[in-house]
């Protein structure tokens, strides 16, 4: 396999990892908004956005004045979980591409890969920010699983 195949599988793997681990946190949000309201408002909600869900979510743990440390820490999570989902909407609908510099003195090229949003500019994800990504995405992820468990109290239910 040539050195463009492995950097392409590379960011295959990232991006699937980002957006797989991104998926958990979603669907951790509907199960959170199964278990945590007193009413049953979990057909409504699943459908609501992710950010209007985390909010939704966010205000419903402010209420509770019981386990306000552990709620605390979950509201963290979730913030941080909505700023990510900016990302995570960058990589799911933007192609990978391929820059090409040239050297004015020397010629030489230079092939830099990136995901950039066309639409929102600034929002460019080279391989190094993927990893961090991917990475801070998946340890998310299980963050919130357990936090989630916590607050709600889920104990025999299986979890992805």
């Amino acid at each position: 396999m040539d050195d463009y195949e492995q950097e392409l599988n590379e960011w295959r793997l990232l991006v699937g990892t980002a957006i797989l681990s991104f998926g958990n946190i979603e669907f951790a949000t509907i199960k959170c908004l199964t278990h945590l309201p007193r009413d049953n408002i979990s057909k409504t909600t699943s459908s609501l956005p992710f950010g209007r869900r985390v909010d939704l979510i966010i205000e419903l743990l402010e209420g509770q004045k019981e386990n306000a440390a552990i709620n605390s820490e979950f509201i963290i999570k979730l913030k941080r979980a909505k700023e990510l989902a900016e990302w995570r909407n960058v990589l799911a609908h933007n192609p990978l591409a391929t820059s090409v510099y040239e050297h004015k003195a020397t010629g030489d090229l230079l092939l830099e890969k990136t995901i950039k949003a066309e639409r929102k500019k600034g929002k460019e994800i080279d391989l190094p920010k993927l990893k961090e990504l991917a990475s801070e995405i998946s340890s998310l992820s299980s963050e919130i699983y357990y936090s989630l468990s916590i607050c709600v109290g889920l104990t025999n239910e299986i979890l992805p």
